[in-house]
């Protein structure tokens, strides 16, 4: 009963924060300035843009918007409203990769709010922003589930939208071409093309291929906005590790280089810390084209790719790291199990080292809590990004073996 009570609080809380934002508006209404422009016929690439913000997302998008444009606050209010359902959906589907046996009632409860506790700060970014990041969580692990259960036009089809929308879902490609889901992967790529092309069908053929052309010009990786940003609100790669290897004026007058590199030189490191990112999802995925020998080892794979999305990709903000859900899921429950199971020394080692990295993902970092100055420190320092990099090492050393030997012996003494 008192579960029940806390899930409708919960409840009750998420739809007063949708309906305060929907009347502040966010970036949800450059997405339907967007669409405004397209119906009118004018470039949705170029400026005026609403809040000077650029429009980054496909025409497709934007021309499926248009019907929802006439009111920006109902149309915002019903996409934060879905966005919490798909939220709850996907905490579905990673608790599904789970064995919850080995934990009792209280015990899982416990593993629910900590694993909530500790993306909250991104989820509350993700509503004051209206942002669409949560449907690109959503969409990734719904697509990989229907394409397992052997869905595979809807999985690929779910997959291929989500692509076309912002390309962050692209790490699922190569995930299910590891696996063996060469059909689904076939699939994804004609969808893909087909959505690029179909907004012609209402726009023309010419106007869309002028708009695709105006696309890749903004979200071209070569672009040298993509290489090195110096926005204290990115909090990727390109963001990160640049301001520590070169000098780059910051909101505060506080050194942060390490080094003096040329711009070309910390170009070129970044991208290769980004490749070595993507090289090492081949140790989390294990051998090529075999399923996963294991639920919990997939969901570490899976929660791999996802926390690196925010690093790669360039531009990526707070409201981002909402990626590192599946990840964080998982470390809990590890620790959860581990505690309980098979409290070693070098796993206390590893829990103090993850409770400290983590302190960044918890609502305690914001200004009304930390302070202003605080607050801007540590996005002047990045500290973020330089958490997220560190819980990769958290993720190397949470084996899932560990926990299918311990889980394994604890059934046989039993």
């Amino acid at each position: 009963m008192k579960q029940k009570f806390l899930i409708i609080g919960i409840a009750l809380i998420y739809i007063a924060l949708s309906i305060v934002s929907a009347l502040d508006g966010g970036d949800f209404d450059v997405f339907l300035d967007a669409a405004i422009k397209l119906n009118n016929g004018q470039n949705i690439y170029v400026p005026p843009f609403f809040k000077g913000l650029q429009y980054f997302y496909s025409p497709l998008f934007a021309l499926v918007l248009i019907p929802f444009s006439w009111s920006f606050f109902v149309t915002e209010l019903t996409w934060l409203l879905l966005s919490g359902l798909m939220l709850y959906r996907s905490w579905s589907l990673i608790k599904s990769y789970f064995d919850l046996s080995v934990l009792t009632k209280k015990e899982i409860s416990i593993w629910t709010g900590i694993s909530f506790f500790f993306i909250v700060r991104f989820l509350l970014y993700n509503i004051s922003m209206i942002q669409i990041t949560i449907f690109l969580l959503w969409a990734i692990l719904e697509s990989i589930t229907l394409i397992k259960n052997n869905k595979t036009l809807k999985g690929s089809g779910l997959l291929a939208f989500a692509i076309n929308v912002k390309l962050m879902p692209l790490v699922a490609v190569p995930y299910l071409l590891y696996r063996g889901y060469f059909r689904s992967v076939l699939y994804v790529v004609l969808f893909s093309f087909v959505f690029l092309f179909l907004p012609a069908l209402i726009i023309g053929w010419e106007f869309n291929s002028f708009l695709l052309k105006e696309w890749w010009l903004i979200i071209n990786p070569a672009n040298s906005e993509h290489l090195v940003e110096a926005s204290t609100n990115s909090q990727s790669i390109v963001g990160t590790i640049p301001v520590y290897i070169t000098e780059i004026e910051g909101a505060l007058p506080y050194k942060r280089n390490l080094f003096n590199l040329s711009i070309e030189t910390v170009e070129i490191f970044a991208n290769l810390i980004r490749l070595s990112l993507v090289l090492l999802a081949l140790y989390f995925l294990k051998s090529p084209f075999k399923k996963s020998v294991s639920n919990i080892s997939e969901i570490r794979a899976i929660g791999y790719l996802l926390m690196v999305i925010p690093l790669i990709f360039p531009h990526q903000q707070k409201y981002a790291f909402i990626f590192l859900f599946p990840m964080i899921a998982y470390l809990s429950y590890y620790s959860m199990v581990m505690w309980k199971y098979n409290r070693t020394r070098s796993f206390k080692v590893f829990l103090v080292f993850l409770l400290i990295i983590s302190i960044n993902y918890t609502p305690i970092i914001g200004s009304d809590i930390i302070g202003r100055f605080n607050y801007d420190l540590v996005h002047h320092y990045r500290l973020l990004g330089i958490s997220t990099l560190l819980l990769i090492v958290a993720a190397v050393y949470a084996d899932p073996k560990t926990i299918d030997v311990t889980l394994k012996n604890i059934k046989t003494t039993f």
